[in-house]
């Protein structure tokens, strides 16, 4: 081999090794470039209840009787609250609940699965949940018998006059409607209890003599509540207590005490100037959340057992973005 050869080759194989050992040199690639990115979100709006599930029954030392109040204590996962999401893309300015209750009363038939428990359910919007809890379209029932209470006008729901109780935990507040005809719709007096009937103590006994108010009238056109109905602003139990919107149909079928529920009939009315017509009022921006307490108030005379047998009963958060 030629000389010339030997040292061509010498110098081709320090090159082909340099290349090797320097892997940058041989495939340098010093370019780039860039892509524009645009996203138009459409307006949608969406929210997100948590838990889903809200499942209380006695553990340990804790039972849930009646007259008792179901708290984290005895709730399943220990749940106190739930969580409201704003999961669309445009604010939320207001919140507001709406819950499922009987087609007819309950206590007397002893059929556990006749009682509806969202009927039951208590709602507080405060920092802490520990001073303002309301239900939030809380539905009774007249009763045929006045019992020992005395009442202004003899009990007769086919006259449009009618007796009942509030219901809170523990405690029970006799009322009275005093129609003006056998339409409920037409207002007339509505009286209740100041003291409340609790398992150790009789309360109130005359209504005669206890508060009372006028109710107005009010003709909704659509929705769940569609109808006529006789409404006012009660506080029932004293002064530190909270407001309620009562509100009776035309057929008299039901009494209903509604707060924090800006469907229900009457709450929006300046005759229930005092009701909170929602959970909040605060703008809740997408992927913010909102925090409700929540408790049940179950009443005295509940029959032993889960409460709606296998029907899921509820809660129903609505919201707006007005």
């Amino acid at each position: 081999m030629k000389k010339e050869e030997i040292v061509f080759g010498i110098i081709i194989a320090l090159i082909f090794s340099f290349a090797l050992l320097n892997p940058e040199v041989a495939h340098s690639a010093a370019a780039n470039d860039t892509v524009t990115i645009s996203i138009n979100v459409s307006q949608v709006t969406m929210v997100d209840i948590n838990p889903s599930n809200l499942t209380w029954s006695s553990r340990g030392s804790y039972v849930i009787g009646p007259g008792s109040v179901a708290d984290n204590e005895t709730e399943a996962s220990n749940y106190s609250n739930i969580w409201v999401e704003n999961i669309g893309s445009v604010n939320i300015t207001k919140i507001w609940f709406d819950n499922s209750y009987p087609s007819a009363t309950p206590f007397g038939t002893g059929n556990n699965g006749s009682y509806d428990p969202a009927n039951m359910i208590v709602v507080d919007n405060s920092t802490d949940g520990d001073k303002n809890y309301t239900f939030v379209n809380r539905v009774e029932f007249p009763e045929s018998d006045s019992m020992y209470i005395k009442v202004t006008t003899d009990i007769n729901q086919t006259n449009g006059n009618l007796f009942g109780r509030f219901r809170n935990a523990s405690n029970e507040y006799f009322f009275e409607y005093d129609g003006l005809a056998s339409n409920c719709s037409n207002g007339g007096e509505f009286y209740w209890s100041d003291t409340a009937k609790t398992k150790t103590s009789t309360g109130d006994t005359d209504l005669t003599s206890g508060s009372s108010i006028t109710l107005s009238t009010l003709e909704i056109s659509s929705g769940r509540y569609t109808g006529n109905w006789s409404f006012g602003e009660v506080q029932i139990g004293g002064a530190n207590q909270p407001y309620y919107c009562v509100a009776i149909p035309e057929d008299c079928s039901k009494i209903m005490f509604s707060n924090r529920n800006a469907d229900a009939p009457g709450v929006t009315n300046s005759n229930c100037g005092n009701v909170t017509d929602y959970l909040s009022e605060d703008v809740l921006y997408p992927g913010a959340m909102k925090k409700a307490w929540v408790k049940a108030y179950v009443p005295l005379g509940v029959a032993a057992g889960i409460l709606g047998g296998n029907t899921n009963r509820t809660l129903t958060v609505f919201v707006d973005t007005t």
